[in-house]
């Protein structure tokens, strides 16, 4: 992660052992650090789509990702290739590509970002063993950057300190509400 690293974030929820005055310390470099990722998003609105944009750039709380749960997280050279033996995969043909999908804490939002051209994927993620379900957690904040003028870089800090980093050449977001058929209980049963 570029800005919102797990040490920042820690410390400016007061996570970790720190004092009233380190804690404030925390708070305002947490605060200074999301005013240089607004100033760099600012700078990708024409690399992305309108409704990506937005969505990285002011839609956090009830229509973001916090606290969402990651569905699924595909990486390879032929996500959309169906292997039953009636076409060929095409060797010098295959571009490879990732696709995350989350779903939003309050289960009415599905989340899925495929990314195009992909150049490198660095995960980090693990079961937080110490937890009811033994899953991989709460998402806890995501962020788009650009490592050089051809690549964007997409970013996932869950609260456990897990991350997934994938930088790519292209961004297809979508977004598609949900309507809940359950009680909101019932996600815990």
């Amino acid at each position: 992660m570029k800005y919102y690293t797990n040490d920042l974030v820690a410390a400016a929820n007061d996570w970790v052992e720190q004092t009233r005055d380190e804690y404030g310390l925390a708070q305002a470099r947490f605060w200074s650090v999301v005013e240089d990722y607004h100033r760099e998003l600012d700078g990708l609105k024409s690399r992305v789509s309108r409704p990506a944009w937005v969505f990285f750039r002011h839609e956090f709380g009830p229509e973001g990702l916090h606290d969402a749960r990651l569905i699924s997280l595909s990486v390879g050279d032929g996500l959309d290739y169906v292997s039953d033996g009636t076409s060929p995969f095409r060797l010098n043909r295959q571009r490879t590509s990732a696709r995350i999908e989350f779903l939003n804490y309050e289960q009415d939002l599905h989340y899925s970002f495929d990314l195009r051209g992909v150049r490198r994927v660095r995960t980090d993620l693990f079961v937080e063993e110490q937890s009811y379900a033994k899953s991989l957690g709460d998402l806890f904040t995501y962020e788009l950057t650009s490592p050089d003028e051809e690549s964007l870089q997409l970013g996932f800090l869950f609260a456990s300190g897990a991350t997934v980093i994938v930088q790519f050449r292209r961004l297809v977001f979508r977004r598609r509400r949900l309507k809940r058929k359950y009680e909101a209980d019932e996600m815990y049963s």
